[in-house]
């Protein structure tokens, strides 16, 4: 066999190994179809569900739903097609409530799991901004929910340091970052089936 020959198909196998680990870091971050019915909850008794259901509407995005308080049980038969869980805590909302912050992640881990053994897409949110960086509740809620999602959604002003950047790029998912609450059902209009 030639020098060059050899060469070649060296270089072959290399650019053949390198075609199939890009595509499978692509298929590891490939983005979600958002179909509806969509039904938005928070981790975290925040009013960033509302606001994600508002801006869903206003992009004509619907039917949408918004329920803080559902359990796994409660997407069994009911045909929803996309859960959004946003993240971020509000302390007087959880109060109002009667939960803490491990109540909610609970809960919304469950609605999660059950949400993909009805094969719904799920995106993981958080989309007000850096007031819902601020504490250990916070955090707390975006380290142990984010992660779930087929897809995580934030604003620019909540990435401001590229949390959610890296975040996305060490769990392998693909990120949707809208411009502001207003923009994201815009962003997520694009990904409609």
């Amino acid at each position: 066999m030639t020098k060059n020959r050899k060469g070649s198909l060296l270089f072959g196998a290399v650019f053949f190994a390198a075609v199939l680990l890009f595509a499978g870091v692509a298929s590891a971050a490939e983005m979600p179809t958002v179909e509806t019915p969509v039904i938005v909850t928070t981790c975290g008794q925040s009013p960033g569900a509302v606001m994600v259901k508002m801006s869903l509407m206003q992009s004509q995005i619907t039917p949408v739903e918004n329920n803080n308080t559902i359990i796994a049980s409660d997407l069994k038969g009911k045909g929803y097609k996309t859960l959004i869980v946003t993240t971020g805590t509000s302390g007087k909302g959880m109060g109002a409530a009667g939960t803490d912050v491990n109540k909610e992640i609970a809960r919304c881990k469950e609605v999660i799991e059950a949400a993909k053994a009805e094969g719904m897409t799920v995106i993981t949110a958080h989309v007000e901004g850096m007031a819902r960086r601020t504490d250990s509740a916070d955090q707390a809620s975006i380290d142990s929910i984010m992660p779930l999602g087929d897809a995580m959604l934030v604003v620019v002003g909540s990435n401001e340091d590229g949390y959610f950047t890296k975040l996305a790029e060490e769990n392998k998912k693909p990120l949707i970052e809208a411009k502001d609450a207003l923009a994201i059902g815009v962003s997520l209009k694009e990904l409609t089936k």
